[in-house]
């Protein structure tokens, strides 16, 4: 710390006082104010915003208990250390003077060694203070920044689920948690042309928060583009995969389910990569069917050895189609009990309330289950209706 950067006020209505403490410390490179009585002292205070205070506490006007205490108050978050001088030497005197918001004593006459010494002391806290107070500076404009770069991050994404409330039609919910900040999770879907046809997709980036969710934006572009363009699942999944492949680095890729359904023809078309296996469900809470094939997440394998296969089931009924991440099966309790996947087949198998989805009650059953203190990934359930056709 510079000493040239010190400012010391001294505060004493005995000008002889002031004057040898002045030639003490100015020898030493600090800058110097003087004040001669607990009013100057907070005039003083308030105009150059001293480093050290060292206060005399017997004065006329205002003692240097009530100026100290003014001036703690005018100096709000930022310490200045206040170092009583005081005729009075008795070790009840002193624990006064530090109670009333001093943070040192010396008794008078002033000992210009001791006085040195605790200078010192003051000095190395101060700078501490300093430095401390640059670095919370930095810190909240890194803050401010990151907090900006999650909220345009966080637009991006909404922006391309393009979801309003978990809502985007009818047939279709969407449930979205971030472990911290901005998901690494996103579902979306794309309606066809035809009212009867939609493509589906709910992926899990590497990872949390914004690194994670840029991975998601090359995914979400090429799943509409190849979706307006009618092509099949497999064919997403294999050019989604190249597309990720050259782009991102090793140690990012995504794992991803991939759907399409045609109500006209009572079918739904399934690719999951690395994700819980999608399930299909009754009106009656019955499972009719679970998508159990498992490939490599999206974004591993090169595109000359990615041989996916998507799988078609035939429904005979009205049913519901769920996919999940696996943040639903890594879900904790207080205990740190997994949710798990029987936790997901518990769910949707129990009875439901009027008017209740699968989805309803999965989303009931899951809040009901995690600590909200303990949250271990980021979760995602896509909800899907797929009625028989007239």
């Amino acid at each position: 710390m510079n000493i040239n950067d010190v400012t010391i006020l001294i505060v004493d209505d005995a000008p002889v006082n002031v004057k040898i403490i002045q030639k003490f410390l100015e020898p030493k490179g600090f800058n110097v104010i003087c004040a001669f009585d607990g009013r100057d002292a907070v005039d003083k205070y308030r105009e150059y915003r001293p480093d050290i205070i060292l206060m005399d506490v017997m004065m006329p006007v205002k003692d240097g208990y009530e100026a100290t205490k003014e001036i703690k108050v005018l100096s709000g978050d930022v310490w200045v250390p206040v170092i009583f001088l005081s005729a009075k030497s008795t070790i009840d005197d002193q624990v006064f003077g530090i109670k009333m918001g001093g943070d040192d004593y010396l008794t008078k006459p002033v000992d210009l060694s001791m006085l040195g010494v605790k200078l010192d002391a003051m000095l190395r806290i101060v700078d501490m203070q300093r430095k401390l107070a640059a670095a919370t500076v930095k810190l909240q404009s890194f803050a401010d920044k990151t907090r900006n770069e999650i909220d345009l991050a966080r637009k991006l994404m909404d922006k391309m689920s393009e979801r309003d409330d978990r809502v985007v039609s009818d047939d279709v919910k969407y449930y979205v948690e971030a472990m911290d900040g901005i998901s690494g999770d996103i579902a979306l879907s794309f309606q066809c042309e035809s009212a009867s046809q939609s493509y589906f997709l709910l992926a899990d980036a590497t990872g949390h928060g914004l690194a994670s969710a840029i991975s998601l934006v090359p995914l979400s572009q090429l799943f509409y583009r190849l979706a307006s363009h009618g092509h099949g699942v497999t064919e997403i999944a294999i050019k989604i995969n190249a597309d990720l492949a050259s782009i991102l680095p090793p140690e990012r890729f995504v794992a991803a389910t991939i759907g399409f359904v045609d109500r006209a023809k009572n079918q739904i078309e399934i690719w999951n990569g690395a994700n819980p296996p999608p399930r299909i469900v009754s009106s009656k809470g019955r499972i009719l069917h679970s998508f159990e094939k498992n490939y490599f997440c999206l974004g591993i394998v090169p595109e000359n050895t990615f041989s996916p296969c998507a799988e078609l089931y035939q429904y005979d009924e009205d049913c519901e189609m769920l996919f999940f991440s696996d943040g639903v099966i890594d879900a904790r309790n207080t205990n740190a009990e997994k949710f798990g996947n029987d936790g997901i087949v518990s769910s949707i198998t129990s009875p439901l309330k009027t008017d209740q989805t699968a989805f309803d009650k999965l989303l009931a059953d899951l809040n009901a289950f995690v600590d909200p203190d303990n949250k271990v990934d980021d979760v995602c359930v896509l909800s899907v209706k797929c009625n028989l056709s007239p």
